[in-house]
């Protein structure tokens, strides 16, 4: 019985090492339907953002950096609004988004798993992918500004030939 967990819980730990090194997962999208990553992003970088209608920083931060996220989008960026947000409060996290006329895409992670796959363990929580989804930068906690954000994001949008 123990080899049997054992190698279960192996079996756990490098399926899900595998996942986070090739960057590979699929969420609920706020509007319907899935985002998968990479094959959605097509071969653009990704600026993930890990918030959850009952953070406040994580509102503050969303409402504060709307028009650089809306700038990035707009500039070839993948913004994805990640929400944390549970069964129980998940129904705020459209008309939140809506009221705020993102951009970005919004999806659900409910149990936190893409979270905890670039290292998350509290929001907000930022994260930006290259075109080839390797993560080169983060920031944990309210982003208030944005500089080394952009000067990253603007390199890769260089790069990926904006």
């Amino acid at each position: 019985m123990k080899t049997l967990l054992t190698a279960t819980c192996l079996f756990v730990f490098v399926t899900a090492a595998a996942i986070a090194g090739g960057r590979t997962w699929t969420l609920d999208a706020v509007n319907g339907g899935e985002f998968k990553i990479p094959d959605n992003a097509g071969g653009k970088p990704s600026l993930l953002i890990f918030w959850a209608t009952w953070c406040k920083p994580c509102k503050a931060e969303l409402t504060t950096m709307k028009d650089t996220f809306d700038g990035l989008q707009k500039r070839g960026m993948n913004v994805l609004l990640v929400s944390e947000d549970n069964q129980k409060s998940m129904s705020r996290v459209k008309p939140f988004l809506d009221s705020k006329s993102f951009l970005g895409t919004g999806l659900h992670d409910p149990d936190g798993e893409v979270l905890k796959l670039y290292g998350g363990t509290s929001i907000p929580f930022t994260v930006l992918l290259d075109a080839s989804g390797t993560p080169v930068y983060e920031h944990r906690g309210e982003l208030k500004d944005p500089a080394e954000l952009l000067t990253r994001a603007n390199q890769l949008l260089e790069s990926a030939g904006e």
